[in-house]
């Protein structure tokens, strides 16, 4: 028995060796989603460990010509993180490609040996588009980053024509039902030189619910074909419409000023210093636009149930309590949470049929969207507090949900279970005694009452005559006299000795007097 546990053990230790072996000995490649026919693009392979690969074998196949490489670059690392060494290693081989056709091609896996172990990359796919533009132009680089291949060329004017930048809202569907949720996405296409953007007018969503779902901190862009033409491309912005009405909603335009680089060409005759130092760029600014894009609205179809919370799309109910177990004049809560795929934002609050003998408070309303869904996705809770008044068995009915399913074309009504809750008698007892109460029997309003309110009271006040108080009596009318007599004198005293002091040649006199 101890020779089976020392197998196992040492099987397992084997086990996770080769699996942490496996984690951190990677190789991947790195390369552009989209190229043109006639384009020079890189494919770099990455290899990271803890040594550095041997026997690194590739080959670019027979989509691809090889016009340079490989070009070999490493980089190692050491940490120490409380008193543990690690160490890693990076290993890049960088190749030059161009294609021989267009189409959509993969990368052939590269492999190596690393600590032993033969590994491999994964195959990327490439677009492989004719691109009617100058693609030669596209080694150069944009504010992203990323490779600016496509970059169409301009007149000596320094005009860029629509084709070469243009904007466009972008909706994930056209027609829809009221409520029913859509992504929109404002993206921008260009073959240009962008560095700025200004005077923003961004899309007004009239009839529609609307929350931004991605703002980005800095625009980036990445190359993306259209029209067998590629174009560094950018999202501004996404949003989740849900349309409030029906009928044909028209989203009116957005805009924007693109500042652009352009080179002109230099007609003016300079010295020979001048045409290789001088500067041939400026900047134009260009006002792109969206057009208006219109989304027909049908109404939800008649027959809604009573039911019927707002939902348009899919979704599940399911309702608990904090505790079945309590004393009355206890607080407990009913939660009730709706999830699933839909306008999640807008779902109304479900109808719950409580006791008579609980005392129910204003609902508590929490939402939980998924941000990587655009805000479609989620859940929204509904809490409900109460405090039972009267001790017994009690029974909170089935609460029914209603909404619409998209895909079915129908209404749906979702039921959660029956809750029980058993109420014991607390300190301050209870109005009534009950053994059992369920939600359907009436009965009486819960007599006993707290004491915020207090009943009349219906005694003798002590009161006093008018004459006993000391305002108003005789002595406080002389008192007050005097003291308005003292104060007069205080300030003519007062006034005489200041006129004394001002007098210096009688105060003169009268010392040589007292000296005489």
């Amino acid at each position: 028995m101890g020779n089976m546990k020392r197998l196992f053990y040492i099987a397992a230790f084997l086990l996770m060796a080769i699996f942490q072996a496996s984690a951190q000995n990677v190789i991947r490649v790195e390369a552009p989603d989209v190229v043109a026919v006639n384009e020079q693009f890189n494919v770099t392979f990455i290899i990271e460990g803890e040594k550095s690969p041997s026997d690194f074998q590739w080959s670019e196949g027979d989509d691809f010509q090889l016009v340079w490489g490989p070009q070999k670059g490493s980089s190692s690392s050491i940490q120490i993180i409380n008193g543990k060494k690690s160490s890693s290693h990076q290993t890049t081989f960088t190749y030059i490609l161009i294609p021989k056709s267009t189409g959509t091609f993969q990368i052939p896996a590269a492999t190596a040996t690393l600590s032993g172990n033969r590994i491999s990359s994964n195959q990327a796919t490439i677009q492989v588009v004719s691109d009617g533009a100058s693609s030669s132009q596209s080694s150069g680089q944009n504010s992203g980053g990323k490779s600016s291949g496509g970059q169409a060329s301009t007149s000596g004017s320094g005009d860029i024509s629509s084709d070469n930048l243009f904007m466009r809202l972008s909706l994930s569907r056209s027609e829809v039902v009221v409520g029913e949720p859509i992504t929109a996405t404002l993206k921008i296409y260009q073959r240009a030189n962008i560095v700025g953007f200004e005077n923003a007018k961004l899309p007004t969503f009239n009839g529609f619910w609307s929350q931004e779902t991605y703002v980005p901190d800095n625009i980036e862009f990445k190359r993306e074909s259209l029209d067998d033409k590629i174009y560094n491309t950018a999202v501004l912005r996404t949003y989740v419409l849900i349309p409030q009405k029906s009928g044909v909603i028209t989203i009116d335009p957005s805009e924007l000023v693109c500042v652009i680089n352009v080179k002109v060409n230099n007609s003016t005759s300079g010295s020979l210093f001048d045409q290789f130092f001088q500067d041939d760029y400026r900047q134009i600014r260009k006002r792109v636009t969206t057009p208006a894009v219109k989304v027909k609205v049908n109404p939800l179809p008649a027959g809604q149930p009573a039911s019927f919370g707002g939902g348009v799309g899919n979704f599940g109910i399911s309702a608990r309590l904090t505790t079945d177990n309590l004393k009355t004049h206890d607080a407990a809560s009913l939660i009730i949470t709706v999830s699933g795929r839909g306008n999640v934002a807008l779902l109304e609050e479900p109808k719950v049929n409580f006791p008579p003998d609980f005392e129910v408070y204003d609902t508590k309303t929490t939402e939980n969207t998924d941000k990587s869904t655009g805000g479609t996705s989620g859940s929204k809770s509904f809490e409900y507090p109460f405090i039972p008044r009267s001790h017994g068995d009690f029974t909170i009915d089935p609460v029914e949900y209603s909404y619409y399913d998209v895909n079915a074309g129908k209404y749906v009504t979702l039921r959660t279970e029956p809750l029980h809750i058993k109420v014991a008698k607390g300190k301050g007892g209870d109005s009534a005694p009950v053994t059992s109460v369920t939600s359907g029997v009436e009965r009486k309003d819960v007599k006993s009452l707290a004491d915020d309110i207090r009943f009349i009271f219906t005694g003798k006040p002590n009161l006093s005559g008018s004459g006993s108080f000391f305002v108003g009596s005789a002595f406080f009318w002389i008192l007050l006299a005097l003291m308005i007599v003292g104060a007069v004198v205080v300030y003519l005293a007062f006034r005489k000795v200041a006129a004394m002091r001002a007098d210096v040649a009688g105060t003169k006199n009268r010392r040589a007097t007292k000296m005489a």
